[in-house]
């Protein structure tokens, strides 16, 4: 049973890391307006899912996950997910590539028809 709960407790910690890295990548790149379509396509497709945000609860509040959370360094992240802020910061990060490199709304979505 001890096994179980040690597997399960790095396939949390597995899953809970891999999302936060991207996003984080993706908002420390400066703005390039040659790639700015494709930067805000791929920040767009790194926004919580649904899903995303429910795995957030269980790893945030109950007691195994907190500690996997706490364990592998990414409760913050997960806390940030669970609260908005994520998504938050994302959709500040697009708006900002849209005012540096001129775009509108209508421009930066053209690319999804």
């Amino acid at each position: 049973m001890k096994l179980a709960h040690f597997a399960l407790l790095g396939l949390l910690a597995g899953c809970a890391t891999s999302h936060q890295d991207d996003r984080a990548s993706l908002l420390a790149e400066p703005v390039n307006c040659e790639t700015a379509e494709a930067d805000i396509a791929a920040l767009e497709a790194a926004m919580p899912s649904s899903g995303e945000r429910a795995k957030s609860v269980i790893q945030t509040v109950t007691p195994v996950g907190a500690v996997v959370s706490v364990v592998s360094g990414s409760y913050q992240d997960r806390a940030a997910v669970l609260t908005g802020r994520t998504k938050g910061e994302l959709t500040a990060r697009i708006e900002e590539i849209e005012a540096v490199c001129g775009l509108s709304e209508s421009e930066a979505g053209a690319t999804d028809e």
